[in-house]
């Protein structure tokens, strides 16, 4: 039995990167009118996680993570390898069809282990609907269209930013260590930025006329005793640097977003915090210490300055209100997935969201509702694109999101080495439109 019951968990693993980095959005379009939704009760507040709230497996333990994180596949995954170890084939069987109605495609190895296992009415509903996903996913596969290819030279590429205003598209790179720039027409080119770590996030300031990048050290980052840690600013037409505010020791910026008051916050998915630098600020103040996220990712700003929308990992979606500083779970009015978000970004009524920690991996928008932390319905914008490897970090910029759609960390190991068999690859910019074009 043990070796079924590993075959079922590595079957059942979600892609796991500890240093997923992401960017939030660029200029904000003005806020939609949230929609009401009935009987969602008032706000959650979120339930801190670190890493032992990994290392619970006990049935009780793993029952309250649920209740507490319902909308979490992670959390879910965990829960049917627990009922498949206990031979619990009617709670393995509801597990199995919680994900698949949410849209999150089993492996063939995880379907034909429960399946094994199961009665006949079960094995066919589960069947019917893996077959619904897979006709799903294919519909769904090519919405977005390359937009530029970004070279091998570049290693690791992380998120991309297009501004349009100067006709020109920037991306960071985690193992280049570096910023660069394809003015259109032109070829790559990179921008000098003395020290600069691991690049990850990226975003505009418009009414400042500053490019944000975030930069740290994660595992693929070559010599990172040389590398800054915090956010640097570039000006957005000449691209030289401006500022630079280095985080508290220890701590690695990746995803950053910046507030209509300039304010620049930044989540570290190592260390589980995050952080922000105020205009004028010499140095990154903690926002939210380490134990309250595990793995911070994606950071979005209201255009009002009241929260952030956060994205952790493995648990889920936050709201969290700036002047107390409070975090709130999102709740989803329907069945959805709310974890395995990469980057988040904010437009309009809209939390636009990668989300590369889910099978398939899938752009989503999630439509706000009113209140604190409610989330009324979601759309599938691209699911299982065949020109991905994995989808990564870019930015809203007017009405399409930019970004990386062949992502390489598959393919680079600690310090930055090649893995073995594995060669240096282009990277594919995808424009995904976030408005319907009517037809003519």
């Amino acid at each position: 039995m043990l070796r079924p019951i590993f075959l079922l968990a590595a079957a059942l693993s979600t892609s796991a990167c500890a240093s997923r980095i992401e960017l939030p959005g660029t200029v904000l379009p003005p806020e939609e009118a949230a929609i009401a939704v009935e009987g969602m009760g008032a706000p959650v507040e979120w339930r801190a996680v670190d890493a032992g709230t990994a290392r619970i497996a006990d049935t009780a333990g793993l029952e309250l993570l649920g209740e507490d994180f319902p909308d979490s596949s992670s959390v879910a995954l965990r829960r049917l390898t627990l009922h498949f170890r206990q031979e619990d084939w009617e709670a393995v069987g509801l597990h199995a069809e919680w994900h698949l109605d949410r849209g999150y495609r089993l492996s063939d190895g995880a379907l034909g282990q429960i399946g094994g296992n199961l009665g006949e009415e079960a094995r066919v509903n589960a069947a019917a609907l893996a077959a619904r996903l897979d006709a799903e996913a294919e519909l769904l596969g090519d919405s977005s269209s390359p937009f530029t290819e970004i070279p091998g030279s570049v290693a690791l590429p992380e998120s991309v930013l297009r501004d349009e205003s100067n006709q020109r598209t920037l991306a960071t790179s985690i193992v280049s260590r570096g910023l660069f720039v394809q003015d259109d027409g032109e070829a790559w080119r990179e921008v000098a930025i003395e020290n600069a770590g691991s690049l990850a996030g990226i975003a505009l300031d418009a009414p400042r006329g500053l490019i944000w990048v975030g930069s740290g050290v994660v595992d693929p980052t070559p010599d990172p005793e040389t590398a800054f840690r915090g956010v640097i600013a570039i000006d957005r037409i000449t691209l030289e640097e401006r500022r630079r505010v280095p985080a508290p020791e220890g701590v690695s910026i990746s995803d950053i977003a910046v507030g209509p008051d300039g304010t620049v916050y930044g989540s570290d998915p190592i260390g589980g915090g995050i952080y922000m630098a105020a205009l004028g600020d010499a140095t990154m103040q903690t926002f939210i210490a380490p134990g309250t996220f595990r793995s911070p990712q994606g950071i979005a700003v209201r255009p009002d300055n009241a929260a952030l929308y956060v994205s952790d990992y493995r648990y889920g979606l936050a709201q969290v209100m700036i002047r107390s500083r409070t975090a709130y779970r999102m709740r989803a009015a329907e069945p959805m997935l709310l974890d395995g978000v990469d980057g988040l970004w904010l437009r309009g009524n809209e939390l636009i969201a990668v989300q590369n920690g889910v099978q398939p991996h899938r752009i989503t928008a999630f439509t706000l509702g009113q209140g604190i932390g409610v989330i009324a319905s979601h759309r599938i914008l691209e699911m299982a694109n065949p020109a991905w490897t994995e989808p990564l970090g870019g930015a809203v910029t007017g009405d399409s999101l930019y970004y990386i759609g062949g992502g390489q960390w598959d393919i680079y190991g600690e310090g930055g080495a090649l893995n073995e068999g594995a060669s240096p690859r282009s990277s594919s910019v995808h424009r995904l439109p976030l408005v319907e074009t009517p037809q003519e």
